[in-house]
This record gives structure tokens, C-alpha cells and sequence, in this order.
């Protein structure tokens, strides 16, 4: 009988004794004595887990989660699989029947790359179309360009609301509470400032420039820095407020030293211009070795009068200040006390460095003039005092030589008439100090190499609240609003915005003359816009000086600004270009005379960008003196709520706007042909009373010089047609620009450029190195400050051979700048 093996019993054994089975079940306590440990070995304790005790807890969970999933699958993967299989089976027949199709037309892969293309140039379409700036799109700008036109009307519609006068004012007060003369501590401050606001606001261009100009400070030394009547009986205060440090000391930026005491007699020569010195010269018979006082202010730059006094060998000049009014809750303060201190550097011969006239000094290693081999650099001593010192000096001239209008007496040279005084100036003299331009620039998408800048000077020979602080928050200001812009529409300009805080404006213009020579080349061909931001808020009377190509833009973009109600600086309820109209006696013209010495000069005669400034003004300050300072400025509530500044900083980024997102540079050429016209015949009114003034009869041409401005209408009049074709097609009748005709742009643009650098003369023989514009630019004998009774800043080379009443080179000047109007015109039309 076979066996199982697999057990130690085998199936017979078990069928054997299946005979002994009880017939009752055992009991189980015999069975625990059964089987109890009598054999001698103990028993092994293990612990029971304690999980194992919570078997029920994890039954009960495992059929709670088979019975969610049961009812999940039920409620919803049941119907969704119900809703989905129709979809999938019908997807899958249009894919077989896609497959087919594609077949039926050719190479399936070569077609479903032409339909994958499509399909990609459709979401394209449809993101640019719907992007988070539709706000603010215009249409496409053409095949060769890397953006769409922006609506600009759409862009600056909320700038009111972005304007932070709370943050202006700190500006403001911060700015104006350290003083900063160009060069030092202070002034390297505020640059430093200017560069993380820049940077900050995410101005990511950004240059510290550095450069090297000539600059003389002032050193308290009563031993060596003093002016007193020889017999000691008055002392001038030479500082203000009985403060003796370095920024309330008198000096003259680009003075002279003297190298020993100097005494001599004075005279007295009023306002210092010619007439006046003539005057006096034909009563004294000589002025040699004379000490000439002479007011600050009159018709002609300071420095122009140390040109002419030093002609006649004097030993040195005197400047009185002005007294100094200033209204507080309606009363009136007189300070006698004030000293301004103004450049003496020659800006009409050239502006800049004085030791290197006509070149750049940016690279520190340059050819630097001895001090009495510039035609820019003053050849007698010069220093300011107070009005209560000047008057103080000039009595004691009551009784001698002449009376003039103002109540003082001329002085005598006569021995027994001779009044004497001391002087003695110890300036220090740096010829190659640092300074610091600072440069930001938004760079535009479309054609970058072009540009506008916008500028503000930075300097100040003490505190400078008026001068240049207001024009430096706005600048600021301006630049938080575009990178605002920028970040909001995801915006940048079609073409590039250059943001420049010019030092060393208070000696000669150093910083933006230099920059400009450093560059000029690239600026000619890349600038075709400034916008000039020095002492920009003054007053409440709003004043403008632009070239004739930025006249229509300006008048634009004034009728946009609302001025609130309840200001009570200007009017209010009216937009700015109604106000403008009705603070010049109901007419909108818009003054060329930029001839101030304000950081514009080099841009409009080195390089002949177009250039305009957009300020508020009307209240005298000492502008260069210590109480230009914020303390006046509230007190005297110039804009003490800060209105001005919004209105000018919306006005401006409006302007902005225009002229660097306008496809077509915004130029005026129809407005620039009419003002040329009346520039000549104020040309001619101008050239009649100079021969009057010689007692001559002249009769001067202008038959060339009108017909080439009548041309030049006719060319405006051909790019003004050109201009509203483009308009008419692309931005009305189309939706993109034909690459074509974007090109076409660009040319035109080229050459407007291109127009601007025709007037700029490369005479290696001009008397003056700083002033080569033959169409726009300073006369050398201009007024220092604008006034209405000629068009200055027109025919500069014209009006300088007036001046020296040299008709024959007028007429060729004439004869000339005619030609150069010709030539240009043709140029402009070659596309």
C-alpha cells in the first residue's frame, strides 16, 4: 500500500487508529494540562504589536475607502466615461478622415507642417491682438521693426494721476539742504543720488561720467582775501550772513588771483557796457590802472563786461549785488547782504572748459591753455560784494566826475579827486578738477541710434533751490513717470530717451560742453531733440522758448493739460495753452530767444540740435547766492503745494511722449519757413538802426536769403503731404505698416537729421571756437537775459558783423547763409 511522504505519519497509521478515538470531544482544560510545559521547557513570552489589537479600526477604514471609490466610480467616472467615449470615437473617425483628406492632397508630412504654421501663426495673432497693453497699442510697425506703434493720447492720459508732489518736495528740501558747488562733497552727493534714483526706477543705461574742467574755490584769509578803502576806514564783508564757510564766501566762478595786494583808485562804470565805459572814458580821458565797480545785471553778460573794462588796462573789477526783496504773509523784507556769484568765464567765445576752448578734456590727457593764451579766461581780477558794501564804496565817490541815472557818481581820476582802495584775491585753482555727468537712458525699440535728451544742471554755487533743485526734481520726476509707463504697458519708446544731470553749469557750462565735445559727431547725427531744465519753476507766469520745428507740438500738447481747480498761483479751470495765450496779451508765439547761459547754448550752436525749454518764472531771486535756499522758497510761496511742478512734468512727459513715440520725427518745417521769415525781416529792422547808430544809409540784399526760405516752404509743404499720405494709409486704411514704406520713414527721419547738420559751418578760422550754427545761435553782443526787442538767437553770424558795423561781411553772411538754406533744402528731398 502506497504511503503520503510528506508527513511523519503515514495514512495507514491514522486508518489504524482511528480504532482509539474517543466518542466525546476533549476537554480544553485536559488539553492545556495536556500539553503544558511538563517536559521541561518554559515558556517564550512575546508581546502582542500593539496594531494588531486595532485589526477592527483598519477593517472598517479599508471598507469605507472600497465603498468611496465604489460610489466615485459610480457617480462620476461612470458618466463622465458615458459623456467621453461619444467624443473619443468621434475624434477618432475625423482623425482617420483628417488622415485621408491629407493624403487626397499630397505629402502628408510637407501638409501638416503647412497646417502646423497656420495654427502657430494664429495664437501669435491672437496674443499680440489681446496682449495686457492693448490699452495703449496702436498697429503694427512694420516688417523690419520690433514693435507696434503706441497710442499716445491713450499712453498719457492718466500722467496727472501719477504725479507724487509729496515726493517732489522731499526732493526738493533734501536737495536744497547741503550746499553743492560743482566738484565737491556735496555735489558728488547729489550725482550719486541721481544715479540710484535712476536705477531704482529702472533706468537700466546708465553712465557715470567723469570728467576734468578747470575750477577756482574760494578760501577764507583775511591776510590774503580782502577789499578795503585805503584808509581803512570800511571793509567789505567779502561772505553773506557772517558765515565763513567755503559757500558763503564771495567769489567768481573762473576769476583770477592776484599775485600781491593792488591798490589804485576807483571808478565807478554802472551796468559796465559799452556806453557806459565810453561815457566814462570820454570824461576821465583814461581808466588805466583804475579799480572799475561796476552793478551786476543791465543788457550784456557779466563776463562780456570783463572783456571789454580789461581792453583799457584796468587793474581790476568790482561787482555790486543787488539788493535782495522778499515778500513773507504780506510783508516785504529788503536783505542788502546778498552776494551772487557769477561765472566771469568768456561763454559767448567759447563755452566750457577755459583752458581748452573748442576741445573735449573728457580723457583728463589733453592740451590745456596757459591761463593768458584763452580767449575764454577773464586777464583781471574780479570779485562780487553786497549791495550795502558797494553802496558804502561808491559814496565815497559823491561829488566826483559825473552823476549817472541811478543817483552815483562816477569818480575822478584826478590826484586831488582820487579815492583809493586795497584789494587782495586768494582763490584756489584746480585746473584739472573731477566733475560728474550722469546719464540714463530709455533705449528705443525701433530706430535707437536717434535720441532726444532731456537735461537739468545739477551745480549750484551754494544751495540752489530756484537755479537748479526745481529743475532737478523734475527731471526726477519725469523719469519715475516713463519707467511707470515702461513696467505698466510694457512700453519703451520708438525711439531712445537720454536723461542727462549736467555739473559744472555755474563754470562756463563745463559739464554739457564737454560732454558734447566728447561726442559731437554722434550727436549730429543721432540728436534731434533737447529739452533744457534749469531754473524751471520761479513764478507763476508760464514761459516758453522753443526752435520753430517743436512749435506745434508744444501748442498740442498745452490745450491737453487741465489745470485744477482751486489753485491759487495761475489761473485755473482753463487748459495751459489757454492760460500761455492769456498771459501774452491773447497770442500763442513762442519765442526763439534761448540766449541765457543755460546748458542749451552748446547744444543749439555746437551742434545745432533743436531745443526748447518749458519753465515758470516772473520772480527775481538771487540766483547764485545762499538765500536761494528752500527756506525762501516756502516763505516766498513760490509753489509751495507743489502745482507748478505737476503741471510742467505732465506738460513735459506729454512733449516726451510726442516726440520720441511719433513714427515720424514731429518736425515743423512749414512752421520753421513762416519764423525764418520774420527773423529776416527783424534782420533787416535790426540791420537799419545799426546803420542809423554809424550815420550811415545801407542797403543790404535779402532777395537770396527770402527766395531760399520760400524754397524751403515748398519742401516743407512736399514732407507735409508725404507725412498725412502715410498717416491716411497706414494708420487708417491699414493694419500693418508695408516694410516699404517703413523704410521710407526711416529715411525721412535720416535726413531731418541730416537737415540740422547742413547749418553747422567747418571754418577753421571762426573768431569764436564754441559757435559754428550759421542759422540759429548767440550773437556775441546779445543781451544776457531775453527780451522781445529782436529775434537774438536768429543769423548770429549776420548780426555779429552788424555789430562791428562791418556791412560788406554782413551782406555776405547773408549772401551765405541763403546758400546754406538752398543746399539743405535740396538734400532733404533725396529719399
Amino acid at each position: 500500500m502506497s504511503t503520503y511522504a510528506d508527513g511523519d505519519m503515514s495514512y495507514q497509521s491514522i486508518n489504524r487508529a482511528g480504532t482509539d478515538i474517543p466518542v466525546d470531544p476533549p476537554q480544553y482544560d485536559d488539553l492545556d494540562v495536556r500539553y503544558s510545559s511538563n517536559d521541561g521547557m518554559e515558556q517564550f513570552e512575546i508581546e502582542d504589536i500593539p496594531y494588531l489589537n486595532d485589526e477592527g479600526f483598519f477593517k472598517r477604514a479599508s471598507f469605507m475607502t472600497k465603498k468611496i471609490a465604489h460610489d466615485f466610480n459610480n457617480n462620476v467616472m461612470y458618466p463622465m466615461r458615458r459623456m467621453i467615449d461619444p467624443i473619443a470615437e468621434g475624434y477618432s473617425y475625423l482623425r482617420a478622415y483628417y488622415e485621408k483628406t491629407i493624403q487626397k492632397i499630397g505629402n502628408p508630412l510637407v501638409v501638416k507642417r503647412l497646417f502646423y504654421v497656420f495654427f502657430i501663426m494664429v495664437i501669435v495673432f491672437a496674443v499680440s491682438k489681446y496682449d495686457n497693453d492693448e490699452a495703449v497699442n496702436g498697429l503694427s510697425g512694420g516688417g523690419f521693426s520690433s514693435g507696434k506703434f503706441y497710442d499716445i493720447d491713450k499712453l498719457s492720459a492718466n500722467i496727472v494721476s501719477l504725479v507724487d508732489k509729496k515726493l517732489m518736495k522731499e526732493n526738493l528740501e533734501y536737495f536744497s539742504s547741503m550746499p553743492h558747488t560743482a566738484g565737491t562733497k556735496g555735489d558728488l552727493t547729489l550725482a550719486r543720488y541721481i544715479y540710484d534714483c535712476m536705477k531704482n526706477n529702472g533706468v537700466r543705461v546708465l553712465n557715470f561720467d567723469e570728467l576734468q574742467s578747470f575750477i577756482n574755490y574760494p578760501k577764507y584769509d583775511r591776510d590774503k582775501t580782502y577789499l578795503s578803502l585805503s584808509d581803512g576806514s570800511r571793509h567789505a564783508e567779502l561772505f553773506e550772513s557772517h558765515r565763513t564757510e567755503m559757500e558763503y564766501l564771495s567769489y567768481n566762478p573762473n576769476s583770477l588771483n592776484t599775485n600781491e595786494e593792488l591798490e589804485s583808485h576807483f571808478l565807478y562804470a554802472n551796468f559796465g557796457t559799452e556806453e557806459d565805459i565810453k561815457r566814462l572814458v570820454d570824461d576821465q580821458g583814461s581808466i588805466k590802472d583804475s579799480i572799475i565797480f561796476v552793478k551786476y545785471g543791465g543788457l550784456i553778460p557779466e563776463a562780456n563786461k570783463v572783456r571789454i573794462i580789461q581792453s583799457y588796462d584796468v587793474k581790476a573789477m568790482v561787482f555790486i549785488t543787488p539788493k535782495y526783496e522778499s515778500n513773507s504773509n504780506d510783508d516785504t523784507f529788503s536783505y542788502e547782504n546778498v552776494i551772487e556769484k557769477h561765472n566771469v568765464g568768456l561763454t559767448r567765445n567759447s563755452p566750457g572748459d577755459v583752458l581748452t576752448p573748442g576741445w573735449s578734456s573728457e580723457d583728463g590727457y589733453v592740451t590745456r591753455l596757459p591761463w593768458f593764451k584763452s580767449e575764454s579766461s577773464p586777464k583781471i581780477t574780479t570779485v562780487p560784494i553786497s549791495w550795502e558794501d558797494g553802496v558804502a564804496f561808491l559814496k565815497k565817490l559823491e561829488g566826483k566826475g559825473f552823476k549817472y541815472a541811478d543817483g552815483f557818481y562816477s569818480g575822478s581820476s584826478q590826484a586831488q579827486d582820487k579815492v583809493k582802495a586795497k584789494l587782495r584775491i586768494t582763490n584756489e585753482h584746480r585746473p584739472a578738477q573731477h566733475i560728474w555727468n550722469v546719464i540714463g537712458s530709455i533705449l528705443g525699440r525701433e530706430e535707437n541710434e536717434k535720441g532726444i535728451i532731456i537735461g537739468a544742471s545739477r551745480d549750484s554755487n551754494c544751495f540752489g533751490t530756484l537755479s537748479t533743485n526745481t529743475g532737478t526734481v523734475i527731471l526726477l520726476e519725469v523719469i519715475r513717470i516713463l519707467t511707470y509707463l515702461q513696467r505698466r504697458y510694457n512700453w519703451s519708446a520708438l525711439r531712445t530717451i537720454h536723461f542727462v544731470s549736467f555739473d559744472a553749469t555755474e563754470y562756463n557750462l563745463g559739464g554739457s560742453t564737454e560732454w558734447i565735445e566728447s561726442r559731437k559727431e554722434r550727436l549730429k547725427k543721432q540728436g534731434y531733440a533737447y529739452i533744457d531744465l534749469s531754473d524751471a519753476i520761479s513764478g507763476d507766469l508760464l514761459s516758453i522758448k522753443s526752435h520753430p520745428f517743436f512749435h506745434k507740438i508744444i501748442k498740442e500738447g498745452l490745450k491737453n493739460i487741465k489745470v485744477e481747480e482751486g489753485s491759487n498761483d495761475i489761473s485755473t479751470g482753463e487748459n495751459l495753452y489757454d492760460i500761455f495765450k492769456k498771459q501774452n496779451n491773447d497770442k500763442d508765439t513762442i519765442s526763439n530767444n534761448m540766449i541765457e547761459q543755460k546748458n542749451y547754448i552748446p547744444f543749439i550752436n555746437m551742434v545745432n540740435i533743436p531745443t526748447m525749454e518749458i519753465k515758470f518764472t516772473g520772480s527775481k531771486y538771487p540766483k547764485n547766492s545762499c538765500f536761494d535756499n528752500f527756506e525762501n522758497f516756502e516763505n516766498r510761496k513760490i509753489d509751495t503745494d507743489m502745482h507748478k511742478h505737476q503741471i510742467l512734468v505732465e506738460a513735459l512727459v506729454r512733449i516726451i511722449l510726442t516726440l520720441s513715440e511719433s513714427p515720424i520725427i514731429p518736425y515743423g518745417f512749414t512752421d520753421m519757413a513762416d519764423s525764418l521769415g520774420v527773423y529776416m525781416k527783424d534782420l533787416s529792422t535790426y540791420a537799419d538802426k545799426k546803420a542809423k547808430e554809424k550815420g550811415q544809409t545801407i542797403n543790404l540784399k535779402y532777395d537770396q536769403l527770402s527766395s531760399s526760405i520760400n524754397k524751403l516752404k515748398s519742401v516743407g509743404q512736399t514732407f507735409s503731404d508725404w507725412c498725412e499720405g502715410w498717416e491716411r494709409f497706414v494708420m487708417k486704411d491699414a493694419d500693418v505698416e508695408p516694410s516699404l514704406l517703413a523704410m521710407n520713414r526711416w529715411r525721412w527721419n535720416d535726413n531731418m537729421l541730416e537737415f540740422n547738420s547742413r547749418f553747422l559751418t567747418q571754418d577753421i578760422l571762426m573768431k569764436r571756437q564754441g559757435y559754428v550754427n550759421l542759422l540759429f545761435g548767440v550773437p556775441f553782443s546779445a543781451p544776457d537775459i531775453s527780451n522781445d526787442d529782436h529775434e537774438w538767437n536768429s543769423f548770429p553770424k549776420v548780426r555779429d558783423a552788424l555789430d562791428a558795423f562791418n556791412f560788406d561781411k554782413a551782406q555776405e553772411e547773408i549772401d551765405k547763409v541763403a546758400s546754406y538754406i538752398n543746399l539743405a533744402s535740396d538734400d532733404f528731398l533725396n529719399i
